[in-house]
């Protein structure tokens, strides 16, 4: 499995905790606010944030196929 760190507006923030509890147990497991991540999954995390801020995003699959359909989309709401 991996791992999704998601800030989002506390307006939004109930309707998509309520569609993260839609998908099946077997593929997520949501982690509440008060659950401790280990060690390992906080190490983790900051690895990919420290890559992320030096522009690396060759850990995360089909980045450069992401980004592209994000911006051609925001690109068709203009």
């Amino acid at each position: 499995m991996k791992t999704i760190l998601l800030e989002v507006e506390d307006s939004v923030y109930k309707v998509i905790l309520d569609f993260i509890k839609l998908l099946p147990e077997n593929h997520c497991h949501l982690l509440e606010e008060n659950e401790q991540l280990s060690q390992q999954e906080q190490r983790h995390i900051q690895h990919c944030l420290t890559q992320i801020q030096k522009g690396d995003y060759g850990e995360f699959d089909d980045w450069e196929v992401i980004k592209d359909r994000v911006c051609n989309e925001s690109r068709k709401s203009w």
